[in-house]
């Protein structure tokens, strides 16, 4: 069955190859670009209606992530166009590598404003429409989020970490709607091959950063960036989620792990 699907970001590499994906398995997609703190690369040649050249059933929808407004004008557009949105898919992940003591407690605000508030702005956007029609999916997208360190990389695994819990309160309360929600993890190690992880958020407190460089130097062995085509996790991840859209309303599990 053909569905309308908002892709949330497309600038990160994987959102557009989600999209794409989708749109050639037969569904309506919506991607949205130029997020705030995402450098937005274009997916193609797109028409003056936004519809992408190329691939029938792809077109992206401009919005600032920041801005409720914005957001909300962006969803009216795509629901006065398509009647509807039946699937919400969350795939902006903002990575940081540094010290956690470097970061300054306004650039950690805006990791958090761009990872977990975007989303509830979205969130808030689509669901009053979903709960009145009883149905709908969100679906988030992640690295896996174990409880133990994440050495250089705290800020960003920590918004992921909220984003998992988020998740998960939403599929609880969301069920009695007929609203499925679902948090798709994938393995960290893919992380490193998304745009995000090429242009990760540096610490604003230099002098700092620099005090800990010789832990992150002869301490840590880091890890190095993945040698495989980034399509190929990111085909594994679009594959896991047309599974979830095409699986029955009611029987998507809450948490998957890729």
């Amino acid at each position: 069955m053909t569905k309308t699907i908002f892709v949330t970001e497309g600038a990160d590499g994987w959102g557009e190859y989600i999209a794409r994906a989708l749109a050639d398995a037969g569904h309506t997609v919506y991607v949205g670009k130029g997020q705030a703190g995402i450098e937005s690369r274009p997916m193609g040649t797109g028409s003056d209606d936004g519809t992408e050249a190329g691939c029938k059933g792809l077109r992206t929808i401009a919005f600032e992530a920041l801005d409720q407004h914005s957001i909300a004008a962006a969803v009216r557009e795509i629901v006065d166009e398509a009647d509807g949105i039946d699937v919400v898919i969350y795939t902006s992940s903002p990575v940081t590598f540094g010290p956690a003591e470097s970061f300054t407690p306004y650039q950690l605000s805006q990791v958090y404003d761009i990872g977990v508030l975007s989303v509830q702005r979205i969130t808030r956007a689509v669901l009053p429409l979903m709960r009145e029609r009883r149905d709908g999916l969100l679906i988030w997208i992640g690295a896996s989020v174990d409880p133990g360190p994440a050495p250089f990389a705290g800020p960003g695994h920590a918004v992921r970490a909220a984003l998992r819990q988020l998740a998960t309160s939403y599929a609880a309360e969301l069920a009695g709607f007929g609203i499925d929600a679902t948090f798709l993890a994938y393995d960290p190690g893919y992380l490193l091959d998304t745009h995000a992880a090429s242009a990760p958020f540096q610490p604003g407190d230099s002098d700092t950063a620099q005090a800990y460089r010789p832990v992150m130097e002869y301490g840590l062995t880091l890890p190095a960036q993945q040698s495989l085509d980034p399509s190929v996790h990111a085909r594994k991840v679009a594959e896991c989620v047309i599974g979830i859209i095409d699986a029955p309303q009611g029987a998507r599990p809450a948490h998957v792990n890729l």
